[in-house]
C-alpha cells in the first residue's frame, strides 16, 4: 500500500540534496491559450517559474500566435538574461499550436516539421547538443495537445492522433532517439490511445515508454498524487480547469534507445512534475505549504496556467579528447623511452561514460584496454618506444571510443632509436689505440701536437659521443694539455685536443713515453646511454743531446713508417738517403729501454730497408705491446712506432 506521507518525505529529501550537475533539461508545459487576453499579466509568472526550471529545451502547448511566441520569448525566457533562448519556427495551424524554445549555448535546432492530424498538428523538432556534429548525436522532440474529453468520440479522436504519431515514429531508423512531450488528456494507461504509443507491435521503431514506469488510472487517484500535473487551481479564472491536482495529463515519454543508459539517455531520478510535492491532491498548488517550491513559485505556478511543467534531464554522449600527436623523442638502443598519453572524456557531467580501447602501432608499446572514464575525467597511459634496434619509429595510435562524433581518434606517434656512439682515433674505422709523436728534438725545440677524436659513422641515427674525462699516465709529468682538458661532444665534427711536451730539464738522449686516456660515453641526455671504450694514446718524445739540426739533412732525410703495423712476425721501415750517411737504428720498449740494435754504420745513397723480426738482443720473441724504432742519420733523428700482436 502506498502511504501519502511518503511523497512529503521524498520532497524534503530532494530539497536536502545538492543540485543536479549540468545536463540537457527537456521540459513540456501547457501554457493555457497564451497569450489570450491575460498574457501580459501572466508573463511575469511564467518568468518566475521558468527561471527556476532552467530548461535547455522547452516545448509548450496551447500557443495561439507568432505574437504570443515573441512575447513569451522576450518576456518569460529572455527577460532575465537576454539572448539566452531562441524560438523555433511557429506554424499557425488548426486550433491551438505548439512552440519550441531552446537555450542556444547548449542546443542547436537542426530541422522542424509539422505532422497534421484531423484536429491539431503534432510538431517535430530535431535538435543536437552544442559541441557535437554527428547525426548520431541528434534527437527528436515531439509536442502535441491531444483531444480533451471522456466520451467515446473523444477517445477515438485521441487514438487517431496517436496512431498518426506512432506511424511516423515507426518510419524512423531503428535506434532513433526521440521524446514525446504532450498534454495527453488521457486518464488511464489502459486507454487505447496510450496503448498505441507504448505497446509492442510488429514495428517497434516508434515504441515509447514511460521513463518512471507509472501505469494505472491516474485521474483522481491519490496513489499518483506526486506525479499529477493538473490542475494548479480549485477556482475558475482565465479559462483554466479547476479541481486541484488530480490529473496526469502532461507527460514525457521516450524511445527505448533514450532509456538504455548509453549515449543520449534519460538520467533516472530527474523526471519531475515541477512544484508538485505530492501533498496537494485535489488542492490548489499554492494551498498551505508547498514542500517542493517556495510560496512565490507556488503562486506563480497557480497564476500562470492550469498545468505544471514536467521535465527530465538527459545525459549527452561521451566525448573523447586526446592529442593529435605524441612525440617520444630519442633513445639509444636498449634504453627506455616513454611518453604519457592523456585521454579525456570532455563531455560535461553527467554525460555518458567514455568507453575506449587503444590500438598501439608497431614500433611502440602501451596498454590496450578497455578503459572507462566518467564525464570530465581523464586517464594517463604510458606509451613506450621499442628500442630493440635503431631506426625511425612512426605510426598512428588509434583510440576506438563510443564518441558519436569521433568513434576513432588517431594520434600520430613518432620517435627515433639511435645506435651507440663509436669512439675512435681514426676517421674511417674504429681505432682505440694511437700514438702522438712529438719527434726527436733538442730541449726547447718541441712544439705542441694535436690529435682528433671521431664518432665513426655518425649520422642522424647515431648518438652523439661525449669525451667526458682524460688523464695522462707516465712520461715524468712532462706531457700536458694546452689550456687544460675540457669535455667535448662529438657528432659529425671531430673533437681536437692539443698537447705539449715540456723538455725543460729533461735528460739528453732520452725517450719519454706516457699514456693519454680519453674516457668516452654516449650522450647522457639520451635514455640508454652507456660508458664506451677508453681511447689510449701513447705520447712519445725523444730529447736529443744536441739542439741543432742541419737544414739540408732535414730536407734530405726520409724515414717511412713501419709496415706492416701492427705486426706479428716482423716489420720493416724504409730509409731514404741523398748521400752516404752514418745510420743507427735501435728498438725501444714503452718504458724507454733499448730492446735491440738493428743497424749501425755507413749507409750509401739510396733507399734502405731495415727489418725487425720481433725479437730482442738475446733472440727471444718480445711481448705484445708498443715499441719504438729510433732512426739516426747524421744529425737527424726520427721515431717510428711498431705494435706487436701475439
Amino acid at each position: 500500500m502506498r502511504h501519502h506521507w511518503m511523497p512529503l518525505l521524498f520532497a524534503v529529501l530532494l530539497l536536502a540534496l545538492p543540485p543536479q550537475a549540468e545536463a540537457l533539461r527537456v521540459v513540456t508545459y501547457n501554457v493555457l491559450n497564451f497569450p489570450g487576453t491575460t498574457g501580459s499579466a501572466r508573463v511575469p509568472c511564467f518568468r518566475t517559474v521558468l527561471d527556476e526550471v532552467d530548461a535547455d529545451v522547452l516545448i509548450v502547448q496551447e500557443m495561439l500566435s507568432q505574437a504570443g511566441v515573441n512575447q513569451f520569448l522576450s518576456g518569460a525566457m529572455n527577460h532575465t538574461n537576454p539572448g539566452t533562448y531562441a524560438a523555433g519556427p511557429f506554424v499557425d495551424g488548426p486550433d491551438t499550436d505548439n512552440a519550441l524554445f531552446y537555450k542556444v549555448a547548449t542546443v542547436e535546432l537542426i530541422s522542424h516539421q509539422e505532422i497534421p492530424t484531423t484536429l491539431r498538428n503534432i510538431s517535430e523538432y530535431v535538435l543536437r547538443p552544442v559541441g557535437y556534429s554527428s547525426s548520431a548525436a541528434e534527437f527528436r522532440v515531439y509536442s502535441a495537445h491531444l483531444k480533451a474529453g471522456t466520451t467515446s468520440s473523444d477517445k477515438s479522436q485521441r487514438l487517431s492522433e496517436t496512431t498518426v504519431l506512432r506511424n511516423h515514429l515507426n518510419a524512423l531508423p531503428e535506434g532513433s532517439h526521440f521524446i514525446f512531450g504532450a498534454d495527453l488528456n488521457i486518464r488511464s494507461s489502459d486507454e487505447d490511445a496510450y496503448l498505441k504509443l507504448v505497446r509492442s507491435e510488429a514495428n517497434n521503431n516508434g515504441r515509447l515508454k514511460d521513463p518512471i514506469n507509472q501505469p494505472g488510472t491516474w485521474y483522481d487517484n491519490a496513489y499518483f498524487a506526486d506525479i499529477h500535473t493538473q490542475s494548479t487551481r480549485t477556482e475558475a479564472f482565465g479559462g483554466g480547469a479547476t479541481g486541484g491536482m488530480d490529473d496526469r495529463f502532461d507527460q514525457l515519454l521516450v524511445s527505448y534507445s533514450f532509456d538504455d543508459g548509453e549515449g543520449l539517455s534519460v538520467i533516472h531520478g530527474t523526471y519531475t512534475a515541477y512544484g508538485n510535492d505530492g501533498q496537494h491532491f485535489n488542492l490548489a498548488i499554492n494551498a498551505g505549504t508547498n514542500y517542493a517550491v517556495g510560496p512565490v513559485i507556488a503562486d506563480a505556478l497557480h497564476d500562470a496556467a492550469d498545468h505544471v511543467p514536467v521535465y527530465m534531464d538527459i545525459q549527452v554522449p561521451a566525448k573523447v579528447d586526446a592529442p593529435a600527436t605524441l612525440v617520444l623523442g630519442e633513445a639509444i638502443v636498449g634504453g627506455v623511452r616513454t611518453a604519457t598519453l592523456e585521454v579525456t572524456n570532455a563531455a560535461v557531467a553527467p554525460a555518458d561514460e567514455l568507453r575506449y580501447s587503444l590500438a598501439v602501432p608497431s614500433g611502440f608499446g602501451g596498454p590496450t584496454g578497455p578503459f572507462e572514464l566518467e564525464a570530465g575525467g581523464s586517464d594517463e597511459h604510458p606509451i613506450s618506444l621499442d628500442t630493440s634496434s635503431a631506426g625511425v619509429r612512426e605510426g598512428a595510435l588509434v583510440v576506438s571510443a563510443n564518441d558519436v562524433d569521433h568513434p576513432t581518434w588517431n594520434i600520430e606517434l613518432s620517435g627515433a632509436v639511435l645506435r651507440h656512439a663509436r669512439p675512435s682515433l681514426d676517421e674511417s674505422e674504429v681505432a682505440l689505440d694511437g700514438v702522438l709523436d712529438f719527434g726527436s728534438h733538442g730541449s726547447g725545440e718541441f712544439t705542441p701536437e694535436s690529435l682528433a677524436v671521431f664518432n665513426v659513422g655518425f649520422d642522424a641515427l647515431q648518438a652523439v659521443l661525449e669525451v667526458h674525462a682524460a688523464g695522462i699516465v707516465g712520461g715524468g709529468g712532462r706531457f700536458s694539455f694546452v689550456d687544460a682538458f675540457s669535455p667535448s661532444t662529438v657528432g659529425a665534427t671531430p673533437a681536437e685536443y692539443t698537447l705539449a711536451f715540456d723538455a725543460d730539464g729533461a735528460a739528453s738522449d732520452s725517450l719519454y713515453v706516457a699514456t693519454l686516456l680519453l674516457l668516452t660515453r654516449d650522450d647522457q641526455a639520451k635514455p640508454g646511454a652507456t660508458a664506451l671504450d677508453t681511447l689510449r694514446v701513447t705520447l712519445q718524445a725523444f730529447v736529443q743531446s744536441e739542439t741543432s739540426v742541419p737544414d739540408g739533412a732535414e730536407l734530405a732525410f726520409s724515414v717511412g713508417r713501419c709496415a706492416p703495423n701492427p705486426f706479428t712476425g716482423g716489420t720493416s721501415l724504409a730509409i731514404t738517403l741523398p748521400s752516404e750517411t752514418d745510420v743507427t737504428v735501435a728498438v725501444y720498449d714503452a718504458a724507454g729501454r733499448r730492446v735491440r740494435s738493428l743497424a749501425s754504420g755507413a749507409f750509401g745513397r739510396g733507399v734502405h730497408e731495415v727489418v725487425w723480426d720481433g725479437r730482442d738482443h738475446a733472440g727471444q720473441p718480445v711481448a705484445a705491446g708498443v715499441y719504438f724504432c729510433r732512426v739516426k742519420a747524421g744529425e737527424t733523428e726520427h721515431l717510428r712506432t711498431a705494435v706487436m700482436l701475439r
